[in-house]
């Protein structure tokens, strides 16, 4: 009997830790931050396509890349096989495919971004440090180096499938060119590029410096979400939103790969290595549903199916034995 409760307290408390992860992410969609809410098309040009090095007529020159000829990369130390992810690190994908052609691949350690810090952004040096997970410090790490140098910036779980699409994507102009989340709602940072000294750039990492105060919203208890909306995704959507209602249209400037053509450009196997179990949940929940769409619907039915389980696990037997039934929560 007793390890009968155990086993069903154990499923209780899963159904429950569900629940609360769809709703935070519901609330994380509908509360200050419109990320989930609304596309960016009007705002950002969307690239489902790029054909800025084909032949032209005389009278159109190729643009000019402002972006340079160097994919970043991020790890602890210059030892990237430590990489504790069940897939292979992709720089050596990087370095086959680019390096002949003129690009440069650069690791970065924590410790040279700790000095790049200390040298060129000491105002950010507090928020830096002080941050509770390392993933928060890379996200930012990441912005960091592609500010003070300009060009390409991808995860160790981003592998690259065309280099002439990689370098048509670098002539077209803009500023900067973010991969997508969730469809084109949002920016991700797992692969992106940008010129020098982007403003773009320069204002998110302020935005970063600003939710970096500890002044989240109380509801979001889970470290992804804490992540997600610190220095992740949902930070970066709502800054260019943010950026997009003081400057107007970015459509000449600022580029988002559209989901579909994104995959002729890279790859990104999503590896994951820093996740924990809320991550794990949010995660699996994303990659099988369009969460802005769907995520309440979602939420009311694992809620429901918790307090069946409930109701059928703890009040059945006394049903059974004359009691009265009790009665169902409905959504």
């Amino acid at each position: 009997m007793v390890a009968s409760l155990g086993k069903g307290m154990r499923k209780l408390v899963v159904l429950v830790a569900t629940s609360l992860t769809v709703f935070a992410t519901y609330r994380l969609s509908h509360a200050g931050d419109p990320v989930l809410t609304s596309g960016l098309s009007e705002t950002i040009k969307i690239i489902n396509g790029c054909t800025a090095l084909e032949p032209r007529d005389n009278l159109t020159d190729i643009p000019d890349s402002g972006i340079p000829n160097t994919v970043h990369q991020i790890w602890k130390t210059a030892n990237i096989q430590e990489y504790f992810s069940k897939i292979k690190p992709s720089q050596e994908a990087w370095k086959t495919l680019l390096e002949p052609q003129n690009y440069t691949i650069k690791l970065w350690t924590d410790d040279d971004v700790l000095e790049l810090i200390k040298s060129k952004y000491t105002w950010l040096l507090p928020t830096y440090t002080n941050y509770p997970y390392n993933i928060q410090r890379a996200d930012i790490a990441r912005l960091l180096v592609v500010h003070t140098e300009g060009g390409i910036y991808a995860d160790l779980d981003v592998y690259p499938e065309s280099a002439e699409q990689i370098k048509c994507l670098q002539h077209l102009g803009l500023q900067a060119i973010f991969s997508p989340t969730t469809g084109t709602l949002g920016l991700s940072n797992h692969f992106f590029m940008a010129e020098r000294d982007a403003p773009v750039l320069q204002w998110l990492l302020y935005e970063a410096k600003r939710r970096g105060r500890g002044l989240k919203p109380r509801w979001i208890a889970l470290p992804y979400l804490q992540v997600f909306w610190s220095t992740g995704p949902m930070m970066l959507t709502a800054a260019f939103k943010e950026y997009s209602w003081i400057y107007g249209s970015l459509w000449d400037i600022l580029g988002l790969l559209d989901e579909g053509y994104s995959g002729t450009v890279i790859q990104h196997a999503a590896g994951r290595s820093w996740h924990a179990l809320d991550g794990q949940v949010l995660n699996y929940i994303a990659d099988h549903l369009e969460m802005g769409l769907h995520i309440k619907g979602v939420a009311c039915i694992v809620m429901v199916v918790g307090s069946i389980y409930v109701v059928r696990r703890y009040y059945g037997r006394r049903y059974s034995r004359g009691g009265t039934e009790p009665r169902i929560a409905q959504c």
